[in-house]
Order: C-alpha cells, then structure tokens, then sequence
C-alpha cells in the first residue's frame, strides 16, 4: 500500500496534499520540525512542501528551508521518490515559460535569493540520480486566512478594513492557480512511475491582472481600492501548461470564477 510523508504538511500547500491524500485512504506521516524520524525510517514517496521567500528579512531561512533540508534528505534519507516543489517565479522577466526553457537571474530582484535557492535545489535533485521530481507551481490562491501572499492579503483587507491599497500597477499581471488543483496534480503526478527527472508547471495557464482583481473585490465587498505609486520592473510571461494538459489531462479553476466564492468563504470565517 502506498505510504507517503510530507513535509511541510502543516503549510498552505502541503495541508491540503494531506486532506487529499489521507481522503482518500492513504497513510501519511507529517512530521513536525526537526523530527529526526525521516532519517530513521522508509519515508516512502515525500512531497517537500517546505519552503520560505522572505529573502529580506530571513535570508538565511530561504536557504536552510528551499535547500539545506532537501539537500540532507537527498544525502541521508530512505525514500522511493520525492516531488520537490519550486516555483514559476523562475519565469519572471523571461521570454519563455516551457519546463525546458532557459532561466536567467534578474540583479535588480531584491527576492533574487528565493529563485536562486529555487534553481538550485531543483538542479540538486536531478544531480542526485535518485527517483525525483520537480513541480512548478504559479500563485497559489484558496482559503489561506493568515497567509501574507497577494490573493488572500487583500481579499482579508477587502473585508475587515474596507480599504485594499495596491502596490502594483492596475496592469500588473501574473497567473493563479487554486490550491486544490495543485494538490491534485502533485499527487496525480507522483503516483506516475516515468515521471523521475521531471519537471511540470501546475497553473492555470492565463494571466489574470490587478486590475481584473480589484474589480470582483469592490464589486463584491464595496471595498475602496487605493492604487500606490510602483517601480517594479515584474513581468510574468504567460506559463505554459501544455506539458501536463497533454500527459495528465489538466484542466484547471479560473481565479477570476473562484473569487466570489472565496470571498463569501473569506467572510464566513473572519
């Protein structure tokens, strides 16, 4: 019977992995911090959903959760595959968003460490000749109530101050992908044998702008929208999801559909 461990089980992503997956009769290990348990035991097929991206005021964090970890599980730890989570921030300011593209480093990124940290720990996993596998995910949206990522900030704002104040232009665009699916597809993907080597964006594949955002928030909450003067120089090409359409029949939520109800549940609950 199939075993799995997550680490990170207890986060945004990796919590819902664990519904997913112990809904469905698996057995799943999520061990806390430090447990010195995973270099003692089969940990069977391990998601790694830890990771941190403050890269200004826990730099050394970054690292120690998006490599260090992984780099003494890949040395130390008994495990029959590992999907290791990274990002498509890796996409940022490039052309190109195939799993296969070439990857540049912005220098004027002040969160430059986090792609960094995330390249390498993917390259670390393929240099390591054991069974891994590597997924991308976009922006992950869903019912986070205390995470400080974009989405759920200022849909937490929208309802309990009445005020949104955005730090990004009104043309600000990147690509959402709901919680759910990702889960899914992690979990689809590492019950797949060929899949060692690999690496899948998990997004919606459509840019979704700020502006398009704001909208649904003062629609549906009667919020004030206050738009901040920005520098950034962010782009995000539009991700390509056709390797896992074509190989696991992807179809993804639309963040602009799932908005209204995520709100109506931001409010249940707030």
């Amino acid at each position: 019977m199939a075993f799995y461990t997550v680490l990170g089980g207890k986060g945004f992503i990796g919590s819902e992995v664990v519904q997913q997956l112990r809904s469905s009769g698996v057995e799943v290990f999520v061990p806390e911090k430090e447990d010195k348990r995973i270099f003692e035991r089969n940990l069977g097929t391990v998601i790694y959903c830890v990771g941190h991206g403050d890269c200004k005021n826990n730099p050394f964090k970054v690292f120690d959760s998006n490599v260090f970890l992984l780099i003494t599980l890949l040395k130390k730890a008994n495990f029959d595959r590992l999907i290791y989570i990274s990002s498509t921030r890796l996409y940022m300011n490039q052309t190109c968003s195939n799993e296969d593209s070439d990857l540049t480093i912005s220098n004027i990124d002040e969160r430059k460490l986090f792609n960094l940290t995330k390249l390498t720990a993917e390259e670390m996993c393929l240099k390591s000749r054991l069974n891994t596998c590597i997924v991308r995910p976009s922006n992950v949206y869903g019912l986070a109530l205390n995470s400080p990522l974009f989405l759920p900030a200022i849909t937490r704002d929208a309802i309990n101050l009445g005020v949104v104040n955005m730090y990004v232009r009104p043309s600000y665009e990147k690509d959402y992908v709901s919680v759910l699916d990702v889960a899914e597809m992690i979990i689809k993907i590492s019950k797949k044998q060929s899949v060692c080597g690999e690496i899948y964006n998990i997004a919606s594949g459509v840019n979704v702008s700020a502006e398009q955002i704001a909208n649904i928030l003062q629609r549906e909450t009667g919020c004030k929208v206050n738009w901040h003067p920005c520098e950034s120089n962010e782009q995000f090409p539009v991700v390509s999801i056709n390797k896992i359409r074509e190989e696991f029949r992807f179809s993804p939520r639309n963040v602009l559909e799932d908005l209204k109800s995520m709100i109506n549940d931001f409010k249940k609950v707030l």
